[in-house]
């Protein structure tokens, strides 16, 4: 199986293998090294005339030489277990005099073997060291009591081992199964989204990197259900703009095409309108979908922001005139230049200055001021208030999305296609800026947005 929990287990089960076979081999040296040591002090204790014999040898002749033939006499006194110790004699500085073949005659004793000597002393002084060596660990040259002894440890190791594996094993399918069940979850989740079920969300628990997966993974589905749900909002906008300039000129033309209406220039004229408007409104769907791929064309250059607030400013003068409204311009002075594109920059002014009107009552007032922000001497602030309705926090919060109206009642003749403050955005944002929106209920809206400031050098794009 291909599973990534079967793979886990086995890994996991494969390393407690090991490390349990490890600890056992190493309990088990160290368990037989330690009884070699025991039974080296347990033959000391049983033979204490030889230290004795020893020492009196050493004090009648000064040295060592010659003791090979007091040893062999005295060797063979042992309880008679098993067989009996090999004999190692070494000087006071651990030199071997007398030894075996693991430990020949000349060598020196490490730290260990002085640690399991027995010390012979003349005179209160050190002249030797006296180790019993146990002959091997084979079974059949140990006492009884040693065998007996052996044999509970390692049956006791082997059994502890098993026990080992066995809860090992469990735990490691537990473990990668509770570990992967994550992922399990996510994989079904990511297949539903792959479906179109673009609200299923999974669990944000369990590890702290499962959990930013979850939590990545989820916030990646609100995305693609916003963006459906956005697609699905415009597409139905789009078809129900597009509805009723087309019903206006299929009902127009079959009038006259039955002889009601004459086929005169002012009913022709009107149904010119009406496909201008449909003209209008695919171009700022082009617009929209260009500014979105990131392709929407930009002929780039030095723009005095001045004379670009007063020109359009005057080509509001008779609109605002008209519906009594007080339209004033605050330019402040030796304002710098941005970089971008004119004729974009004069639309996002005209977007936003159609819709100041649109929303203030007759002599009310809008203002368009363009300065320097004291806080951000490197941006030109533009900013268009107006006396109107106002508006809440909700509808602030939704007045750049497309074909959004704050009164939903209104038609597209009165309240525009919806499409226009999504543009300014779009547009802004092209050009590097930033745009909001400021309003309160009652007491008017202003609409603001930032241009960086042009430096010398830079290259104009289309």
């Amino acid at each position: 199986m291909n599973k990534l929990w079967v793979r886990i287990s086995i890994a996991f089960i494969a390393t407690i293998v090991l490390l349990i076979g490890l600890v056992a081999y190493l309990s088990e040296r160290g368990t037989s090294t330690a009884f070699r040591g025991y039974l080296a002090r347990s033959w000391a204790e049983e033979q204490p005339e030889l230290a004795n014999t020893l020492a009196d040898y050493y004090r009648l002749h000064g040295s060592w030489e010659g003791v090979e033939a007091v040893l062999p006499a005295t060797s063979g006194r042992h309880s008679g277990r098993g067989h009996p110790p090999h004999i190692v004699l070494a000087d006071d500085e651990g030199r071997v005099v007398v030894g075996t073949s693991q430990t020949p005659p000349g060598s020196r004793l490490d730290e260990h073997d002085l640690a399991l000597a027995v010390p012979i002393r003349v005179d209160g002084r050190v002249v030797g060291h006296l180790i019993f060596v146990p002959p091997g660990m084979q079974r059949e040259t140990l006492p009884l009591h040693a065998r007996v002894f052996l044999d509970n440890v390692r049956r006791s190791l082997m059994i502890t081992g098993l026990l080992a594996v066995v809860v090992g094993v469990l735990l490691s399918v537990a473990i990668s199964r509770t570990a992967t069940a994550p992922l399990s979850r996510l994989v079904e989740a990511a297949r539903a989204i792959g479906q179109g079920e673009f609200r299923q969300r999974v669990p944000e628990q369990g590890p702290e990197e499962v959990v930013d997966v979850a939590r990545a993974f989820n916030e990646m589905a609100r995305r693609l259900q916003q963006a459906e749900d956005t697609q699905r909002q415009m597409l139905a906008d789009i078809a129900h703009e597009l509805r009723t300039p087309l019903a206006v000129l299929q009902a127009n033309l079959q009038a006259m095409l039955d002889g009601v209406y004459p086929l005169s220039p002012e009913e022709v004229a009107a149904l010119y309108d009406e496909t201008r408007l449909l003209s209008r409104l695919v171009e700022d769907l082009r617009d929209l979908a260009l500014a979105d791929m990131g392709k929407l064309p930009l002929r780039r250059e030095a723009v005095n922001m001045a004379e670009l607030v007063q020109r359009t400013g005057m080509v509001f003068d008779s609109i605002a005139e008209d519906k009594g409204v007080d339209l004033r311009l605050e330019i402040a002075p030796d304002l710098p230049t941005v970089y971008g594109d004119p004729d974009r920059l004069s639309q996002v002014l005209r977007n936003l200055l159609s819709n100041a009107l649109r929303h203030t009552p007759a002599g009310g007032r809008v203002t368009l001021r363009v300065f320097v922000p004291d806080d951000e001497p490197r941006v030109v602030r533009v900013e268009v208030h107006d006396t109107g309705e106002g508006m809440s926090a909700e509808e602030q919060a939704h007045v750049f999305d497309r074909f959004w109206r704050a009164d939903r009642s209104r038609a597209r003749t009165t309240g525009g296609s919806g499409l226009g403050l999504a543009i300014v955005r779009a547009l802004v944002e092209a050009h590097g800026g930033r745009v909001g929106v400021e309003s309160e209920k009652g007491r008017g809206t202003m609409f603001w947005f930032t241009l960086p400031v042009y430096h010398a050098g830079e290259e104009t794009t289309t």
